[in-house]
């Protein structure tokens, strides 16, 4: 089984822009060609050594993981490979995620109203690449690709929605005066500063887990904005990021 420390990449509005932008440069960068092509010492005779060995574009291998690409298998053997060697080259799980992001994207539009004002696909990337981190690679060797994507939309969405209505309990109206003064809920600076606890022990970033805090210390957003010499709205921009990142290394 692959076991990785949890970690997320950065998250910004219109993710799924950016993540493309960050490809277009890095699937040709010669830095990130010979990375790759360093994989091939590990097993030269893995498809995937192949690959890496005679190309110049890491496009050909997310081409290669896809199923019909390359006779039957070789599609899973390639990405049950990089998902192993993510636990010590994160290029290899971002090469996954550039795999998985069309069909993440898709299914993550059906959460359009999941969240109002976050785009879905900024859940869903840090989900994914938690699943990747996390996928068991001695027990999960066919579909690779189904199932991580059926693994982040589950961590980003569907568990958090099932967590939800699950805990929902219906009460007669008068029981709420009882619950008030019989049991009362802890403050909001409690439940946060354990979020805040749980979210650092699972590994949100740390700069995620002092923004968070700083806003728990501040009037609004307009305050951190000028202690830390930035926008308002460059502070919504990561507050909305840290609360994506946090939402997935706890659901996960």
């Amino acid at each position: 089984m692959t076991t990785c420390p949890t970690s997320t990449p950065s998250a910004t509005p219109r993710f799924a822009h950016r993540l493309d932008a960050e490809w277009h440069r890095l699937r040709t960068a010669r830095r990130a060609v010979a990375r790759a092509r360093s994989w091939a010492d590990h097993d030269p005779d893995h498809p995937l050594s192949t690959i890496v060995a005679s190309s110049a574009d890491l496009g050909d291998i997310v081409a290669a993981t896809q199923r019909g690409a390359m006779p039957p298998g070789i599609d899973d053997m390639i990405l049950v490979r990089l998902v192993e060697l993510t636990c010590s080259d994160e290029l290899a799980g971002r090469i996954v995620l550039q795999r998985l992001l069309p069909g993440l994207i898709s299914r993550s539009l059906q959460y359009r109203a999941f969240r109002d004002g976050v785009d879905p696909v900024e859940l869903a990337v840090p989900a994914a690449w938690l699943a990747i981190r996390s996928y068991d690679t001695d027990r999960r060797r066919h579909h690779v690709a189904a199932s991580l994507l059926s693994d982040a939309v589950f961590q980003a969405f569907r568990k958090p929605i099932r967590r939800r209505s699950s805990t929902e309990v219906v009460r007669p109206v008068h029981v709420f005066a009882s619950l008030a003064s019989d049991d009362a809920p802890s403050s909001a600076f409690e439940e946060l500063a354990a979020v805040v606890r749980d979210a650092r022990r699972a590994g949100v970033p740390t700069r995620d887990i002092e923004l968070l805090r700083h806003l728990a210390r501040s009037e609004s957003p307009a305050t951190v904005a000028r202690e830390r010499n930035v926008t308002p709205r460059t502070v919504r921009n990561h507050r909305d990021r840290a609360v994506a990142h946090v939402r997935a290394a706890l659901a996960a």
